[in-house]
């Protein structure tokens, strides 16, 4: 359209009318004729894109009625040895270090994620609620607390998946193409865009979304609606059943640790790793799926966070304690439960991922006074004794039955809390407090701690070296010991060091 405006203009701005009524009169009649084949062209591109949508969707309908290949899963477990509870620093098992650095065993260092991939500064200004006018012929869904506005889609009032057969699926997937596909996945953009999500979060809300235009929507209505939907929009995903369940099965960009996965072998993705997102995490060894993809395939999901969704606000206080004080800090509940809702992606995704606004005003302004004016020793020092001795230890198993990593939200409010989501907190506070250069420092199947790149040579101990420059390590889970300070029985353990851009 753009092209042919393009060139209508450059035959206008060529040709010599005459200055006369007669001339003006024949510029408009050639104008309005010129808008009107774009109107025409327009309308018949999009009805163009409308045939070959349905076409697209017809030919996967004919594939889902086929018999489903079976897919051995398997699960990239990554998870650290069972410390019933945390070490305490005691100067006369682990003395102050000497004037002699010593380097922490055998170091490999993790490439920092792309920088195109990764959030922009944690100092995130808050947000204002997204706030629509009511109109008419509009539905309303509930999305993490956050009430959204859809155009109604009374048609899909009717839908029903009869089961989990191939026959089943297909027949419900060729009622949902029979929807105004065009007008469902336009208000989807729309109301992800308002709402700041990224991959995830349109996974999140397709769900969401089911439960409002699908009448008493059931998990596996919700689960192929969420294919169908992402499908539309261009995004990698199939559905999977087990047993009598069925399941989202997403490609992803990021590697996702403890998820059960299968690799598939057809379309551009060949080779492309598809996740079982499963709540309820059920313990499943094989899973059947469709053996062809959605059109082209689709790209992965991104699950990396540059902004925090854009929620609508549940005010809670979390009242913490440390040296004689307590520290209350202010969150969102409902930015909680959404976060709650990832898989365990990569680390740095926790580590990177901006903090709610309102939190991190709460923590600088009442740790601010404790190491302002501070050298970086002291104020590095204190945070640090301050998540060793804040926050009440128990591990994922015990907690949750399974391992699960926390962003700093998370662990603000939870009542227990392990090393790695210690770490990620802890790494937070020195990228947004104190600006420092900061790693996380994994000892495999074991432990995660951090480490901290000081500007002077002032802190002595154990350290990694990244770039030329030595970060000194500092673990939040050995209590009340001081940066350069590393568990005595893991001094020796090699570690990966996984990167993080500030």
């Amino acid at each position: 359209i753009k092209v042919l405006m393009a060139c209508c203009m450059a035959v206008v701005a060529g040709t010599v009318f005459p200055q006369s009524r007669q001339g003006a009169s024949s510029f408009e009649e050639f104008r309005e004729a010129q808008l009107r084949k774009m109107a025409q062209f327009s309308e018949a591109k999009r009805d163009e894109m409308a045939a070959f949508r349905d076409s697209l969707n017809r030919a996967y309908a004919a594939f889902l009625e086929q018999k489903w290949e079976s897919f051995n899963l398997y699960r990239e477990e990554r998870g650290f040895r069972p410390m019933p509870e945390p070490p305490v620093y005691d100067p006369m098992v682990t003395p102050v270090p000497d004037n002699e650095p010593q380097p922490v065993a055998d170091v490999p260092i993790v490439p920092p994620v792309p920088a195109d991939t990764l959030p922009a500064p944690a100092d995130v200004p808050p947000r204002q609620e997204p706030v629509e006018p009511p109109r008419p012929s509009l539905a309303e869904a509930e999305f993490f607390g956050t009430v959204i506005r859809v155009q109604r889609c009374d048609e899909a009032r009717r839908l029903h998946l009869t089961g989990v057969s191939e026959q089943a699926v297909a027949d419900f997937w060729r009622q949902l193409s029979a929807l105004p596909i065009e007008t469902l996945v336009a208000d989807m953009c729309r109301v992800g865009e308002v709402l700041q999500l990224n991959d995830w979060g349109m996974l999140q809300l397709s769900r969401s979304l089911a439960g409002t235009y699908i009448h008493s929507a059931s998990e596996n209505e919700r689960v192929v609606f969420s294919v169908f939907m992402l499908g539309q929009m261009g995004l990698s995903a199939k559905s999977g059943r087990s047993g009598s369940d069925l399941y989202v099965l997403l490609a992803t960009r990021n590697s996702l640790s403890n998820t059960s996965y299968f690799t598939f072998g057809g379309g551009n993705n060949a080779g492309m790793k598809y996740y079982v997102i499963n709540p309820g995490h059920k313990r499943l060894t094989d899973i059947q799926t469709c053996n062809a993809q959605f059109g082209d395939g689709g790209v992965p999901a991104e699950l990396s966070m540059r902004v925090l969704p854009s929620l609508a606000n549940e005010a809670g206080s979390q009242r913490l304690s440390f040296g004689g004080e307590t520290y209350d800090i202010a969150y969102n509940r409902n930015l909680v439960e959404y976060l709650a809702s990832y898989p365990c992606v990569d680390f740095p995704v926790y580590a990177t991922a901006p903090v709610d606004g309102q939190t991190l005003d709460g923590l600088r302004k009442q740790l601010s006074p404790h190491i302002t004016g501070k050298s970086q020793r002291d104020a590095v020092n204190y945070l640090l004794h301050f998540v060793q001795n804040a926050f009440r230890y128990k591990t994922d198993t015990d907690q949750f039955g399974y391992e699960k990593w926390n962003f700093a939200e998370e662990t603000l409010v939870s009542a227990y809390c392990d090393c790695d989501d210690r770490a990620i907190f802890f790494a937070q506070l020195v990228r947004n407090l104190l600006g420092m250069g900061v790693v996380l420092v994994h000892y495999p199947g074991v432990h995660l701690a951090t480490a901290v790149c000081f500007d002077e040579d002032e802190v002595r101990g154990s350290y990694v070296t990244v770039g030329g420059r030595k970060f000194m390590i500092c673990d939040p889970t050995f209590i009340n010991a001081d940066a350069g300070m590393s568990m005595p029985d893991l001094r020796d353990t090699p570690v990966e060091v996984i990167e993080l851009k500030l």
